[in-house]
């Protein structure tokens, strides 16, 4: 099965040649629906697949994927959820409220971004933007990550 997102005239084009191309005896079925906007597969296996990259470069404080998942969110996810979310400025805010004075900040604002920021929450443009935001901070750093292109993403197109 093969699914084309229509995001370029370059798309559509490709899906026109690909029915063009198909037998008229009923063997193919062509079907249309609206792509949903919450976050692809293919944004998630990019961004496990950088975690990966990260935490074996060498840099930063983090030596696993997970340990890089945390620390992002918290560095990436946290700016759009504060932006765009209703709920999520005033469960920080409570929290920052609760938690500053402690010894233990650190430790709970790690917590808090294990617990109650979540990258599955981000809609399709939303995590674009954090995988953006997020190669553009670990290139400056010197990490070399894999290009979106040839995992068949193009970041800028959403």
């Amino acid at each position: 099965m093969k699914s084309i997102i229509v995001k370029s005239d370059q798309n559509k084009a490709y899906a026109k040649s690909l029915i063009d191309e198909m037998p008229l005896d009923g063997s193919m079925t062509v079907e249309i629906k609206k792509t949903p906007n919450d976050s692809t597969a293919k944004q998630r296996r990019l961004q496990w697949l950088w975690y990966t990259e990260v935490s074996q470069s060498g840099l930063g404080q983090d030596d696993t994927k997970e340990d890089v998942h945390v620390r992002s969110k918290m560095k990436f996810a946290h700016p759009i959820l504060m932006r765009d979310d209703e709920v999520y400025p005033i469960l920080y805010s409570t929290f920052q409220k609760a938690v500053k004075p402690s010894n233990n900040y650190a430790l709970y604002i790690k917590d808090f971004a294990t617990q109650y920021i979540s990258t599955e929450r981000l809609n399709r443009k939303q995590r674009a933007e954090y995988l953006t935001e997020f190669q553009r901070f670990w290139i400056m750093k010197g990490v070399e990550l894999t290009n979106p292109e040839t995992q068949g993403l193009d970041l800028s197109k959403f």
